[in-house]
């Protein structure tokens, strides 16, 4: 229903955020099939790290504004959706410095300053429950701390819960 909703929504172009795993699983190709048969265009970003780090953040958000979208699908485990999320906040809104964004004492904590782009999430297993909320975590290495940044505006359009993709996931 991933395609439908975004045409609907008259949404045509999303990056679709993944890991290399999910990228080639079934619920990837779900996606994909679903954007196709809706004329919504898209380009797939497969990289994303299992316990993202400040790093792999940078590298998709630096992926996503080489691009033009109105609209990112998450596809994957909790990972890949906050990494999606990250992407839209930071593609939509770029900050000064990395941290503004990120919470309080290790980032600025500075609230986002307006609407973020439709974000449809599809998650592939059952647990982080990141495809229902506003939070999104990562890895800052260099000050060795598990971190992120909080915000209802982070929180997923949709999210598109469909138990046939928990089958595809690898123990």
């Amino acid at each position: 229903e991933d395609g439908m909703d975004l045409a609907d929504r008259g949404l045509r172009r999303a990056p679709i955020v993944t890991d290399p795993v999910v990228a080639m699983l079934p619920p990837a190709k779900a996606v994909v099939d679903s954007l196709d048969a809706n004329g919504v265009k898209w380009v797939m970003y497969d990289r994303v790290r299992i316990e993202p780090t400040e790093q792999s953040w940078l590298e998709a958000i630096d992926f996503a504004r080489g691009q033009t979208f109105d609209a990112i699908v998450g596809v994957g485990r909790g990972s890949s959706i906050d990494t999606a999320k990250a992407v839209n906040l930071y593609a939509t809104h770029p900050p000064v410095d990395f941290l503004d964004y990120v919470n309080k004492p290790i980032g600025k904590g500075l609230a986002i300053p307006g609407p973020l782009k439709p974000l449809f999430a599809i998650p592939t297993t059952a647990g982080t429950g990141s495809e229902t909320t506003g939070v999104a975590i990562f890895d800052l290495t260099r000050r060795h701390v598990k971190t992120g940044m909080s915000s209802p505006l982070l929180k997923p359009t949709v999210g598109f819960l469909d138990p046939h993709h928990t089958r595809n996931a690898p123990a």
